[in-house]
C-alpha cells in the first residue's frame, strides 16, 4: 500500500521564472532573482497576485521595471531620494521595486484605472497608491501636497 503523498502547493509563475534559464541570461531578471528582498516578496500574501500573473506577463513586468530602475539609479547618481512618483503605474511592479530598492523614500503611485487592485502597497509602508487623472486640473496641487506630506519637497534635489 502506497503512502498518501501530501499535495504540493501549486507553483506560481514567479517560481517557474526563477527556475528558468532566462534568469541567468537576462540582467534584469538576474537582478530581481538576486534581490535581498525577494524572499520577503515571495512570502508576502499581498504580493501573491502580482507574482502569480502569467509567466510571459510577469517576465515582461520584471524586465521593464528593472530596466527603468537602472535609469532611475543613473539619474540619481547615488543621491537618496525622499520621494519617487510613478505616474500611470499600472499594476505597480516598478513602484514595488522602487519601494524595496529605496526603502527610505516615499513611493507615490498614480493611475486613472479604477479597476486596478494594488494590494502590495499595504505591506510596504513607503508605498502609496492613488487613483488620479494626471491631466486633470488640480493634479499638480494634489501631487505637491502629497509630496509635502511624504517629506519629498527638497530644494533642487532629485525626487
Amino acid at each position: 500500500m502506497a503512502d498518501a503523498e501530501t499535495p504540493r502547493p501549486r507553483k506560481r509563475a514567479v517560481e517557474w521564472l526563477l527556475e528558468g534559464e532566462s534568469v541567468r541570461t537576462n540582467r534584469h531578471l538576474a537582478r530581481f532573482a538576486a534581490a535581498p528582498y525577494l524572499p520577503r516578496l515571495l512570502a508576502d500574501p499581498a504580493s501573491s497576485a502580482l507574482l502569480s500573473r502569467s509567466s510571459r506577463s510577469l517576465r515582461k513586468e520584471i524586465i521593464e521595471a528593472y530596466g527603468m530602475l537602472e535609469q532611475v539609479e543613473a539619474t540619481l547618481r547615488g543621491a537618496a531620494p525622499a520621494a519617487i512618483v510613478d505616474l500611470c503605474c499600472g499594476s505597480g511592479f516598478l513602484s514595488l521595486a522602487l519601494a524595496n530598492e529605496f526603502p527610505a523614500a516615499a513611493v507615490l503611485m498614480f493611475d486613472l484605472d479604477t479597476r486596478i487592485r494594488v494590494r502590495h502597497d499595504a505591506s510596504h509602508p513607503n508605498l502609496r497608491f492613488e487613483v488620479a487623472d494626471i491631466m486633470a486640473d488640480g493634479f499638480g496641487a494634489r501631487l505637491g501636497a502629497l509630496l509635502r506630506e511624504a517629506g519629498g519637497q527638497r530644494g533642487g534635489g532629485p525626487c
